[in-house]
C-alpha cells in the first residue's frame, strides 16, 4: 500500500482540493483508493458524500476522532483491499505531532498558496518536517504543489525562488480555475470531468499521478528535482 500524506499546518492552503483530485485520478486509473480525513471539518468526506454512484469508488474513513499518535493510518483500512491511502491532515498540527502523519508516508505533499504569508508559513513547516517529521532531502519523499496559482505574478515568482533555495521541487501548479469549484460541488475530480472542459488542468494530475505511483526505490526514473513542474498555461 502506497501512503500519501497531504500536509500544511496553515488553513486554506488547498489540502482537500489536492487530496480529492489526486484520489479521483488514481481511482480513474483502476487503483483501489481510500482517503483518511483527519480534518475536523471533514471536507474530503463531504466531497465523497456528493460523489456519484457511477464514479470509480473511493473509500472514506473518518480520522478526526482517532488518536493518530496511537493508531497508524494503514490500520484504519485493514482488510479493505486498498493499494493507495491518502491522508488529508488537519491544520495547526503541532511540530511534535508531524512525525505521526509522515512516519508511514511514502510521499508527503505540501500544497501552498503563492503569497508572502503562506510562503513564510511553508518555510516553517518544511523546517519542522525536516527536523521533526522524520524526512530528509535525499529521500525524495517531499514535494510542493502550488495552489490556486496565476502565472507571471510576483508572488508566484517569489515562491519559486524560495523553494529553489530550499532545494525542494514544485512538482505541479494548480491554477486558479472555476473547474475546481464545479468538481468539488459534484463530488468528482478534474480527471473525471469532460476532457475539452478541463484540458488545461488534466496534465497537472497526470504528472502528480506519475510521481506518487512510483514505488519506493523507483525515484531514479523520475527525480522531482530535475523535473519541470506541470503547469497549465
Amino acid at each position: 500500500m502506497i501512503r500519501i500524506a497531504v500536509v500544511n499546518t496553515k488553513g486554506g492552503s488547498g489540502k482537500t482540493t489536492l487530496t480529492v483530485n489526486l484520489a479521483s485520478w488514481l481511482a480513474a486509473q483502476g487503483q483501489r483508493v481510500a482517503i483518511v480525513d483527519y480534518d475536523p471539518q471533514r471536507s474530503s468526506l463531504a466531497w465523497l458524500e456528493r460523489r456519484p454512484a457511477t464514479a470509480p469508488k473511493i473509500l472514506g474513513v473518518k480520522g478526526s476522532d482517532i488518536d493518530f499518535r496511537i493508531t497508524r493510518s494503514y490500520r484504519l483500512v485493514d482488510g479493505l483491499d486498498v493499494n493507495y491511502l491518502l491522508m488529508d491532515t488537519p491544520a495547526a498540527i503541532q511540530r511534535q505531532n508531524l512525525i505521526y502523519f509522515c512516519r508511514d508516508a511514502h510521499r508527503v505533499l505540501v500544497p501552498v498558496l503563492p503569497s508572502p504569508i503562506d510562503t513564510q508559513a511553508c518555510a516553517r513547516l518544511i523546517q519542522n518536517l525536516l527536523l521533526g517529521g522524520g524526512l530528509r532531502h535525499d529521500q525524495q519523499r517531499l514535494a510542493v504543489v502550488a495552489s490556486r496559482t496565476r502565472q507571471s505574478t510576483l508572488a508566484f515568482a517569489s515562491l519559486q525562488r524560495f523553494l529553489s533555495a530550499m532545494n525542494l521541487p514544485i512538482i505541479a501548479t494548480i491554477r486558479d480555475s472555476q473547474n475546481y469549484v464545479r468538481s468539488a460541488e459534484m463530488g468528482i475530480g478534474i480527471a473525471e470531468m469532460p476532457a475539452p472542459q478541463v484540458a488545461k488542468d488534466r496534465m497537472i494530475w497526470e504528472a502528480l499521478g506519475r510521481w506518487v505511483e512510483l514505488t519506493p526505490g523507483d525515484e531514479q526514473s523520475l527525480t522531482p528535482q530535475r523535473q519541470k513542474p506541470a503547469v497549465a498555461q
